[in-house]
């Protein structure tokens, strides 16, 4: 018999998303850091950008994440 009331699990659910962007902006760190410097050709630095701008759109939702986890704390 599970006791976790739906809030809880609303509140574990938004934790848990949370958790997976940062997770996916660092590996969309790394792939930047990878094609976008240390001499990388045109189409790779390119590529870079495109990831880059993808990331900052993650990050903004990692905040939104992150204030609806404080609305259940």
């Amino acid at each position: 018999m599970s006791t976790q009331t739906p809030e809880n699990a609303l509140a574990d659910d938004v934790a848990d998303l949370e958790e997976s962007l940062y997770e996916f902006h660092l590996r969309l760190r790394d792939m930047t850091a990878r094609h976008l410097w240390h001499g990388a050709s045109l189409e790779q630095r390119m590529t870079g950008l495109l990831i880059e701008g993808i990331d900052n759109d993650l990050v903004e939702l990692y905040r939104r994440a992150a204030q609806i986890r404080k609305h259940y704390r």
